[in-house]
């Protein structure tokens, strides 16, 4: 059991009634709000990461290559595309976390967090996949056009390095993703039991 979850277990036994400690719901309200401070920064510092990807991805896809091939453009807007559509899920969130205002009633507020909660389970979910798929089909209707300019050596070393960093980096940005859910969660669970 966490520590806030053991601090209220406590000071449950030590009241003696049912009635809960008036010093409980302050930590209550404080611990949720520092989750939510904590899923902001998670959430900015992914915008930042997305942004400056995708601009490197535009010069990469769009400059230094230069595909020619009608295939190749069509992966590269795919690619492109997806990637821009998650970035703007992502700022979508952002500002949609911070239409919750502290002058909410406990009710409005708790149901703010659950449509919060419901969007970013949808975007870590459903957008995300998405976004990862259609990028690696773009990826792979670029392979046709790389096949005839680099051995098939590089060939396999391309696609191998676009397959074994992404299963890992996926893999790290789960367990991120995973704890922002979590403590989200946990907002959620913390205002219930406010409201309790």
């Amino acid at each position: 059991m966490n520590e806030l979850g053991q601090t209220l277990k406590s000071g449950w036994k030590s009241s003696g009634s049912d009635i809960t400690p008036p010093h409980i719901p302050a930590q209550l309200i404080s611990e949720a709000q520092r989750l939510n401070r904590e899923s902001k920064k998670f959430q900015w510092s992914t915008l930042l990461i997305l942004g400056s990807t995708f601009l490197m991805m535009c010069y990469f896809l769009l400059v230094y290559f230069g595909f020619r091939e009608t295939l190749s453009h069509v992966g590269v807007g795919i690619m492109l595309g997806f990637f821009l559509l998650r970035f703007v899920l992502e700022a979508f969130s952002i500002v949609e976390g911070g239409k919750k205002e502290a002058t909410d009633s406990a009710i409005e507020s708790l149901e703010k967090e659950k449509k919060y909660l419901e969007l970013r389970l949808r975007i870590h979910g459903f957008y995300t996949f998405l976004t990862l798929s259609a990028y690696t089909l773009g990826f792979l209707l670029l392979l046709p056009e790389f096949s005839k300019y680099i051995s098939s050596f590089w060939m396999g070393a391309l696609v191998c390095s676009y397959f074994i960093p992404g299963i890992i980096l996926t893999l790290l940005i789960r367990k991120n993703v995973q704890k922002e859910l979590r403590e989200l969660r946990m907002v959620v669970e913390l205002k219930e039991k406010i409201l309790g």
